[in-house]
């Protein structure tokens, strides 16, 4: 095999795996975030479990996207590692589609498919219809990549250095079943890894033993790259690790009987590509057969292995939701980003609440730890904007660089309202607390009844973001006007007390009026997002 000849191989490799990607992320477009809803809706017992990870493997054949949606399902607490691990079982079945249909050498039809998807892609401008053709123009690619692999393989001749190697390869199963897993780690695709050799068995120079062992390796390897997905949790970390268990137990089974298997597919077809193929579905097949009934005792037996400890329940503060490494669809990773904000919400909200129950019972120590919680905020802050920087770097469509935009302007927002809590409202009860002053009682029951306005205010911002609810965006803006026109009927009410000589008033009157101020730019942060909504939701109309 001359080096030239490898390059071209490689070549139609890397097309594989550009194919596959971009079949990620045209799944992505195509569907969002309904294939992971319908994961969480249907998963609740066993059986209906594997089916529906079948079906959406169906709708959507890629391992990254189905591992990813799994991983953050767990993640997530709506469905648990043992519901999971049933869905994986259905979902690797309906992810051979891919293989197969490389196997019935549609690689003729790849230009057809490249012009076809192409039309779509680039000359529509609906996202379902330009997610219908992403995922045509990818199938074009990856047959692109098997049919310049199968042109290259026939011009190899399976002789002298190369013919020792396949007779050592033979004699070694459990190496080639290494080296499948290694490649398949490497691609982060099984489809690219099989693809591969399905292109080279064209030649002649793969042998069935030989594509079998690769075959378990390969799948076994895509394991261990979803046990890196979910290792940063402990519930994923579970998860992955019982789905390696299975795929472990599958290989060594596999191999073991790899000489009947081999003479069961060989009776099945005699075309070497589509051996390769049933030996990939055997596999999974096997594997969902013999341990669907039994996900409740792995899960068990890892749950021992992955005990909870108080490192991995209170781990160091970072983000949850965020997924490290490449982002391949826009729909999944904004869907990551849009959790972060909603759990950066929810601390903003809780800094709030409990800084107003510090100032209500003289709770020092609770407002130095209000203010200490902004340092979360502004981690989290950082690192949401560096990961949807990443993600502008995705080729997207108008309304998807419009809900980054969005995602970044209440965050701003989310971020603003830390720092007045941090560096204002937490010094003036503080210092409140340490001049031991009090309000007056009617001063105390007026700051009170505008704060749970404010509050209220800032939960209906946190819904209309997550909802893109028109009628509670025009709500808050509403809400903003009434809640400007209290404040200043407020200081007006302030004012008369300190007219008529009340002593309370005159203690606290700098504290009462500058905590009045910063929780009416709050109010003005949170009402920020409706402006977004209602102009985006106007623009949509038009």
């Amino acid at each position: 095999m001359s080096l030239l000849q490898i390059l071209i191989i490689a070549g139609g490799v890397a097309l594989i795996v550009f194919g596959v990607r971009f079949l990620r992320s045209g799944l992505d477009r195509l569907f969002g975030h309904s294939l992971g809803h319908s994961i969480q809706r249907l998963a609740n017992h066993r059986i209906k479990a594997f089916f529906t990870g079948l079906a959406v493997s169906l709708l959507a054949p890629s391992t990254a996207t189905i591992s990813m949606l799994a991983v953050q399902s767990v993640q997530d607490r709506h469905v648990t590692a043992r519901q999971a691990l049933s869905v994986l079982l259905g979902a690797e079945i309906g992810l051979t589609v891919t293989v197969i249909l490389i196997a019935f050498r549609l690689e003729q039809y790849a230009p057809l498919l490249v012009l076809g998807g192409v039309g779509l892609y680039q000359f529509s401008r609906g996202a379902r219809s330009r997610g219908i053709g992403q995922v045509i123009l990818s199938l074009g690619f990856i047959f692109m990549g098997i049919s310049t692999i199968k042109a290259t393989g026939v011009a190899i001749q399976p002789d002298g250095d190369l013919a020792k190697l396949l007779e050592i390869a033979e004699r070694h199963p459990f190496g080639m079943a290494v080296l499948g897993g290694i490649l398949a780690f490497a691609l982060q695709s099984v489809t690219a890894t099989i693809g591969l050799m399905i292109g080279l068995s064209v030649a002649g120079t793969t042998r069935l033993p030989v594509a079998v062992a690769f075959v378990v390796g390969a799948n076994v390897g895509i394991g261990v790259t979803m046990l890196m997905l979910g290792w940063k949790h402990i519930d994923s970390r579970r998860l992955a690790t019982g789905n390696l268990l299975c795929k472990l137990s599958t290989a060594v089974l596999f191999l073991t009987i790899a000489p009947f298997t081999i003479r069961v597919i060989e009776v099945m077809t005699t075309a070497v590509d589509k051996q390769i193929a049933c030996a990939h579905t055997g596999f999974n097949i096997l594997m969902a057969t013999m341990f669907l009934p039994l996900v409740g005792p792995i899960s068990v037996l890892v749950e021992k292995l992955l005990p909870t400890t108080p490192m991995s329940e209170s781990p160091r503060f970072e983000p949850r939701y965020l997924m490290a490494g490449q982002i391949d669809g826009f729909a999944l990773a904004s869907g990551q980003s849009l959790r972060e904000i909603m759990r950066v919400a929810e601390i903003v909200r809780s800094m709030l609440a409990d800084l107003w129950r510090a100032l209500k019972t003289s709770n020092e120590e609770l407002a130095i730890a209000v203010s200490e919680r902004d340092d979360e905020v502004d981690l989290l802050d950082a690192e949401i904007k560096k990961f949807l920087t990443r993600l502008s770097t995705l080729e997207g469509d108008q309304d998807e660089a419009g809900e980054q935009m969005r995602q970044l302007r209440y965050l701003s927002e989310l971020e603003t309202i830390g720092d007045i809590i941090d560096k204002n409202l937490s010094e003036l009860v503080t210092k409140k607390i340490r001049h031991q002053v009090e309000f007056s009682d009617e001063g105390w029951i007026e700051l009170d009844d505008f704060y749970r306005k404010v509050a209220e205010n800032m939960l209906i911002a946190e819904t209309a973001f997550q909802t893109r609810d028109r009628l509670l965006a025009q709500q808050l803006l509403r809400h903003k006007e009434s809640v400007s026109t209290y404040e200043r009927d407020l200081r007006d009410r302030h004012f008369a007390r300190l007219k008529a000589g009340l002593a309370e008033s005159l203690e606290t009157s700098a504290i009462h009026l500058d905590i009045l101020t910063h929780l009416k730019r709050i109010n003005s942060c949170v009402t920020h997002v409706a402006y977004a909504i209602v102009t985006n939701k106007a623009d949509t109309d038009e």
